[in-house]
C-alpha cells in the first residue's frame, strides 16, 4: 500500500484481524487479499508469506478457493478469477444508479472536451480510491488503475475532498506520515493545511506532480445536493 496510508498493507497486516485470524474462512480471506499487489499471478512461495501462512495450508485453501472460482491456476501458479469480478459490481459503487453509473455521462463529457485523463474517486481514511477512469490513447504515463489507492494528500482528489470533510477527517489526514515522492511532494501538514484553505477559497484542487514527476491534475469535490457532504471526487490530468 502506498506510504501516508492509514491501513495495512494486507488483511494479515491488520491488527486484530491478523492476530484472530485462525478459521479457514479468515485464513482464505487473508490469502485472497495477498493478491492485491501489481503482479496478477503469484506462485504457493508468494502467496504464504505475504499472507503469514505455511505453505501447506495456502495450497490447501487455493485448492478450495478454486472450486467455486475465486482463483483460477495458471501453470504453477495461481490469479484472481473473473467471478471475482462479477462480485465486485455488486458493491454499492458499482451497481446501477450507483456511484459510477450516475458519474459516467459526466465523465465522459469532461473526456470529449478535454481528451485528458479523468478519474472519479471516493475517499477512503487518508487514501483516494479510484472508482472509474477514462483515458485516450497515451495513459502509459498516468498511471492509475480502478480499485488502486493513493495517499490523499499527493493527489488534487484527495485535497479537494478533504478540504470540505469533517474535522475529524482533516485531523487523520494532517497525521499521516508524510512521504516525500517527488520533489514537489508535501511532507509538512502546514504545507497540507494551507493548500487545504485554497481549495476551500477556490473551490477545487492541484496536483503539481506531487506524485509523478510530468503529470499535473485538477480536481472538484463531488458533494451530496441534500446534505452538501462530500461523497467522491472528480480529477483531469495532463502529462506535460
Amino acid at each position: 500500500m502506498a506510504s501516508g496510508s492509514a491501513g495495512p498493507d494486507s488483511l494479515a497486516d491488520a491488527g486484530t484481524f491478523g492476530r484472530t485470524a485462525d478459521s479457514s474462512a479468515a485464513k482464505a480471506l487473508v490469502l485472497i487479499d495477498a493478491f492485491a499487489r501489481p503482479r496478477r499471478v503469484l506462485g504457493v512461495t508468494e502467496l504464504a508469506t505475504r499472507a503469514r501462512l505455511s505453505k501447506s495450508t495456502a495450497h490447501r485453501l487455493l485448492t478450495v478457493l478454486m472450486a467455486p472460482g475465486f482463483v483460477r491456476r495458471v501453470g504453477d501458479r495461481y490469479c484472481l478469477s473473473e467471478h471475482l469480478f462479477e462480485i465486485g459490481n455488486y458493491v454499492r459503487l458499482c451497481r446501477p444508479n450507483g456511484l459510477r453509473h450516475r458519474a459516467m455521462p459526466f465523465l465522459a463529457e469532461l473526456f470529449a472536451q478535454t481528451r485528458q485523463t479523468i478519474h472519479l474517486a471516493v475517499l477512503r481514511g487518508t487514501e483516494v480510491l479510484y472508482v472509474e477512469k477514462l483515458f485516450g490513447h497515451d495513459p502509459a504515463r498516468c498511471d492509475t488503475a480502478i480499485g488502486a489507492r493513493r495517499p490523499a494528500y499527493v493527489t488534487a482528489l484527495g485535497k479537494a475532498m478533504i478540504a470540505f470533510s469533517s474535522l475529524e477527517i482533516i485531523d487523520r489526514n494532517l497525521s499521516v506520515d508524510f512521504k516525500r515522492i517527488t520533489p514537489f511532494t508535501i511532507v509538512r501538514p502546514t504545507q497540507l493545511g494551507h493548500a487545504l484553505d485554497r481549495v476551500r477559497n477556490s473551490g477545487y484542487a492541484t496536483d503539481h506532480e506531487e506524485y509523478r514527476l510530468g503529470v499535473n491534475c485538477l480536481a472538484a469535490p463531488i458533494r451530496d445536493p441534500q446534505t452538501g457532504a462530500v461523497i467522491a471526487g472528480l480529477s483531469v490530468c495532463s502529462i506535460t
